[in-house]
């Protein structure tokens, strides 16, 4: 039996516009009663779910490009409301839990992480002491510019060719 492993976007699906036009009532997960109802029983799904291996590897392997782990969290929400799983509130109301999972997730494997996006812009910012360095640093291995390019002379034939002289 062939396991399919599926990257952290394979799990967003957004819903195109007028899909409950185009199926029966009741015909999609998410038009149907929620599977879970109890915040307690959400929470324990998505705590046995980043407990799996094969999911917690792929969460690590996105913790690892800063992705925040908030986008992360509201992902796994909007995934579980996409599949039935439970309703868009409990959801929101158990991406607390999703975040202190993945928190925990990347301190024991020593990932820095982010969890917020606003967080990520104060940690990118570069000195401009440093910026002007790698300026001039690049400035100085400045290579020669190009010489202009010549074009090849190459007769045209054909019945869609134009003659150099005009006509003849």
């Amino acid at each position: 039996m062939e396991t399919r492993k599926l990257s952290p976007t394979d799990m967003i699906k957004p819903v195109p516009p007028g899909i409950s036009w185009t199926s029966p009532p009741k015909g999609r997960p998410w038009t149907n009663p929620p599977k879970l109802t109890k915040v307690s029983d959400i929470a324990q799904n998505y705590i046995n779910l980043l407990s799996a291996p094969s999911t917690m590897n792929a969460m690590l392997d996105v913790i690892e490009t800063d992705v925040p782990l908030a986008a992360m969290a509201e992902a796994m929400m909007l995934a579980g409301v996409h599949e039935g799983a439970h309703t868009i509130d409990a959801g929101i109301l158990v991406m607390p839990v999703i975040i202190e999972m993945l928190k925990t997730a990347a301190e024991i494997h020593n990932y820095k992480y982010v969890v917020f996006p606003d967080e990520l812009e104060k940690d990118t910012k570069v000195d401009s002491r440093i910026v002007n360095q790698a300026i001039k640093g690049a400035m100085s291995k400045k290579e020669k510019p190009v010489e202009e390019m010549v074009e090849p002379q190459v007769e045209l034939s054909g019945l869609m060719s134009r003659n150099k002289r005009g006509t003849e």
